[in-house]
């Protein structure tokens, strides 16, 4: 086999991985990534990227049903799912070629194929293109090969009646019943796009609220929304059971603390309970290099105990968003250039929900900030009252701040409602930098804006919100 040397070889091209290359090959350093299908990753093909446009597609959709609210005539509104489909797996197509750029723009190498660890240094790369094998050697290693969909006891994905988050966006046709099995993130978008289609949704979460990671008054208002919207909810449950057939599925429904067993039948169930990192096959256990519960274990710098391999993104099951993989690339690149990298501040990490109403937060929710005994003062605005929110037709929602009572650093915000998963980068910026409540409010927000509930929400912490 011929053997190639890089400073820097990339294992996976997800948002971890493809940002992890370009920044070590910016900074000089010979680099190479390897992607055994397409470039970008689950993210770009399978994940972040096409899932946003089949909930754009649904929104239009909604949209144009209402059309009459907003003057405008139009008759017999419909929609073609293949279609809709098929323009999520262009947009995908389309930002794959983008990274293809960006790789040449920086002068990474692109290697198509598998990779696994052969050794010290050493990446063994079988079906390069035209199906041949190949070893590279690199000083640094970065194992970024994301994870996917798992699932629960009793219940086998087969990927036709029991599918996982990548079927669902690639269905051959549209189901008129639909279970989900789990209210996160992932749940509540493919509930929210599927229901404006007129399929019948029902969601089984086993805790007691949609969304479970937020704050409980988002929880709270997304529920009203979801009932408004004819989603069906079974909170405080859990499928024991789910057995596919030629009509479709059923499953078994319970109390999550034990009572009576319900039958649920529907075309599909989708499962969205989390993931697992994609660790086989890579040759882990030959080299060294040690998982925990299903992901690799890595330091505080992201260094696996096996000298020149590093692991970032959700294979180490931090925290599994895009952006939280692309900061801990750069982290790791700039660390192995020699750089003094600046930490990612898990603390103050952005998640966003693209249901409608969109969702996002960042820093502590209320009952956490008092579970640590901090002094707090919060604040909350709907988004109701605003021009912009009356003139659009907008779901109302609405924007909460938890400042800290004593210097007024922000504690956290949590926003549902319009545009919000694009506002929550002011919260963000002042989470992490010094702008406090005060400088916070003494900011002019623009009129008529979604961002001015925002100030506003920052105002009723201290008592001087003007609209409310």
């Amino acid at each position: 086999m011929a053997e190639e040397r890089y400073d820097v070889l990339v294992i996976g091209s997800g948002p971890g991985g493809y940002v992890a290359a370009i920044r070590a090959a910016q900074l000089g350093l010979k680099t190479a990534c390897v992607e055994r299908e397409s470039l970008g990753g689950i993210c770009l093909n399978w994940g972040c990227i096409p899932t946003k446009a089949l909930l754009r597609s649904a929104e239009v959709l909604s949209l144009a049903r209402r059309a009459g609210e907003f003057g405008v005539v139009a008759k017999e509104v419909g929609y073609d799912f293949g279609a809709m489909i098929e323009r999520s797996r262009g947009v995908s197509k389309k930002i794959s070629r983008g990274v293809a750029y960006l790789f040449k723009k920086n002068k990474v190498t692109h290697i198509q194929g598998t990779a696994r660890l052969g050794g010290a240094g050493v990446v063994v790369i079988d079906g390069d293109g035209g199906g041949g094998t190949r070893r590279v050697r690199a000083e640094s290693i970065i194992v970024a090969t994301g994870a996917r969909a798992r699932s629960l006891p009793g219940i086998e994905l087969d990927g036709e009646r029991v599918i996982a988050y990548r079927e669902a966006m690639t269905l051959p046709k549209k189901p008129r019943s639909m279970i989900i099995v789990g209210a996160g993130a992932i749940g509540v978008e493919f509930a929210s796009f599927y229901r404006d289609l007129d399929t019948e949704v029902t969601i089984v979460e086993y805790l007691p609220r949609l969304v479970p990671n937020e704050d409980a008054d988002v929880s709270d208002e997304l529920k009203r929304a979801f009932n408004k919207r004819g989603i069906k909810l079974l909170l405080g449950h859990k499928v024991s059971r789910a057995d596919a057939h030629d009509g479709g599925v059923k499953a078994l429904v319970e109390p999550a603390q034990g009572g009576t067993v319900a039958s649920l039948e529907a075309d599909v169930l989708l499962m969205a309970v989390g993931i697992t990192g994609n660790v086989e096959n890579l040759g882990l256990e030959e080299v060294g290099v040690k998982t925990q519960r299903g992901f690799i274990a890595v330091d505080e710098q992201f260094r696996t105990g096996v000298k020149g391999i590093y692991a970032i993104g959700d294979v180490v099951g931090r925290q599994a968003l895009a952006h939280v993989a692309s900061a801990e690339a750069v982290y790791v690149a700039e660390l192995i250039a020699g750089k003094d990298p600046h930490p990612v501040p898990y603390d103050a990490v952005p998640a966003c929900t693209y249901c409608h109403p969109e969702i996002a937060s960042v820093g502590l929710t209320e009952a956490k900030a008092r579970e640590a005994g901090l002094e707090i003062k919060v604040g909350k605005f709907p988004f109701g009252p605003l021009g912009k929110t009356v003139a659009a037709g907008e779901y109302p929602g609405f924007a909460k701040f938890i400042w800290d009572a004593g210097n007024g650093a922000l504690v956290g915000a949590h926003l549902i409602g319009p545009a919000v998963t694009d506002l929550i980068a002011s919260p963000t910026l002042a989470r992490t930098t010094e702008v406090n409540a005060e400088s916070f409010i003494h900011t002019i927000h623009a009129h008529p804006t979604f961002a001015e509930a925002l100030k506003e929400a920052a105002e009723d912490a201290y008592g001087m919100a003007i609209h409310i």
